[in-house]
């Protein structure tokens, strides 16, 4: 969806997703890059006693990794607006398995180019929903 300018994006067009499966690896890359060590992500023995039962992604992570999954394309993305009502549904652990869902929710066309509203939900491979959020993108206008 956003490789193309904002004129040829409607209301409804939906992209879904390469999956990617959450490995240790994440858990302890996040925790050192934004410096939160807190024991339900990173101690398994503290985790192995939560309602968890097992460590868990950071909210955070969840958000990263699935932001990460959607294809944003110079030139048509000029700026990251904003997000909005991010929500974590469901907690995800080692091996949970997710692609991104995303749908376009609104438009609106401004001088600097076009905003596009999309709702963006990290979802497993029954499309079970682990995150939701609504992120705003100002794009291109064609020419």
């Amino acid at each position: 969806m956003f490789d193309r300018p904002f004129d040829r994006i409607a209301v409804g067009d939906e992209y879904i997703s390469p999956a990617r499966t959450v490995t240790d690896e994440d858990l302890t890359v996040f925790a050192n890059w934004s410096g939160d060590h807190y024991p339900l992500h990173t101690d398994e023995a503290f985790a192995a006693q939560t309602r968890y039962g097992q460590r868990i992604l950071h909210g955070l992570g969840v958000l990263s990794l699935t932001f990460g999954l959607i294809p944003l394309k110079a030139p048509e993305i000029l700026a990251l607006y904003g997000l909005n009502r991010v929500r974590f549904i469901h907690p995800v652990t080692i091996g949970t398995c997710l692609h991104a869902r995303v749908q376009c929710t609104a438009l609106k066309t401004v001088p600097q180019g076009g905003l596009v509203t999309v709702s963006v939900r990290a979802e497993d491979r029954e499309n079970e929903g682990y995150m939701v959020a609504e992120m705003v993108v100002l794009m291109r206008r064609g020419t």
